[in-house]
């Protein structure tokens, strides 16, 4: 079979980026930047409701440092205009957090674990109720990313564990 004339292959393409799109980043991560100096010496009379990581809510400085977290993380990752990847994953490997998965591994209960999730959802410029990546929200909040993913899968073994006694 011939095969030389279909061309390369869609992986072996370079996606086209709008070349404009560094700049933008760029421009509102120094606006946000700037804010965030200034935030960082305002007095604050709000109460911590939660600390994730090194990011603690309630603050002031919480959503502007969210955003300067989010526009790094676009700057370091632009979107691919072919899509999503699709590729197998070895385990220990969980890809989109859960409500219930994060009370289960955080010590928070389930209507903090819903702010935390909404902040960071708008912040990062995601519909509500949509999906967060585990690799996203570890690097939203400075937590170790291996760490929380064999958490997440001693968690699911335990509860297919679980399960399994139940049923067999």
């Amino acid at each position: 079979m011939d095969v030389s004339n279909l061309g390369p292959f869609p992986e072996d393409q370079e996606p086209e980026i709008d070349p404009d799109y560094f700049t933008k980043i760029s421009a509102e991560i120094m606006v946000v930047r700037e804010k965030l100096m200034v935030a960082a010496f305002q007095p604050s009379t709000e109460e911590i409701w939660c600390t994730v990581g090194d990011v603690k809510y309630g603050h002031p400085m919480t959503p502007l440092l969210l955003r300067y977290r989010a526009l790094l993380w676009f700057f370091m990752n632009p979107p691919d205009p072919r899509g999503e990847k699709m590729y197998s994953r070895a385990g220990p490997y969980t890809v989109f957090v859960r409500r219930a998965d994060l009370v289960d591994i955080l010590p928070f209960e389930m209507s903090t674990i819903d702010r935390m999730l909404a902040e960071v959802r708008k912040q990062f410029d995601i519909k509500p109720y949509g999906r967060i990546t585990v690799e996203l929200f570890c690097y939203a909040h400075g937590l170790p990313e291996d760490k929380i993913q064999q958490q997440l899968d001693d968690l699911f073994k335990k509860r297919f564990k679980k399960h399994n006694r139940m049923n067999g």
